[in-house]
């Protein structure tokens, strides 16, 4: 199913097309280094990671151990209030008058509970999206 789909969003063009010319550049031994080290962190090749460049796209540093620990930290929040949403939403009216003992207030309140909720969730497919290598199609259009 994911190989029908990486297919399915694929442009012709890239499924004929492989990397079989070689391009070098000659470097320093710090430059190097340098640019092996911005690849690892982007979780690129360096050929990959060269490539986006020369097309002037500028690859994330993937997120360290700890940033990964406090974005699941987040995801996990995000978990909670999806499900407290969710149960509220699904109790009777008396019942949430009950509990808020005021309607206007817990409709405001599960409202912005469903903006944070969804604020977060785009947050957290933006950081998780991985590097992309720019097409051909956008060099030829400048």
């Amino acid at each position: 199913m994911e190989q029908n789909i990486e297919e399915q969003t694929q442009s012709p063009e890239e499924k004929k097309e492989t990397r079989s010319v070689f391009i070098g550049a000659k470097v320093t031994p710090g430059q190097k280094e340098y640019i092996k080290s911005q690849a690892e962190q982007c979780g690129m090749t360096v050929s990959d990671y060269l490539l986006a460049c020369a097309y002037n796209y500028r690859p994330r540093p993937r997120l360290t151990k700890e940033e990964t620990d406090l974005l699941q930290n987040l995801d996990n929040c995000r978990s909670d209030l999806v499900k407290y949403t969710s149960a509220l939403r699904g109790m009777s009216t008396k019942q949430r008058m009950i509990l808020f003992n005021q309607v206007p207030f817990m409709v405001g309140w599960l409202k912005e509970l469903g903006n944070i909720a969804e604020s977060v969730c785009q947050f957290l497919n933006a950081v998780k999206e991985r590097n992309k290598i720019p097409s051909n199609e956008k060099s030829e259009e400048v």
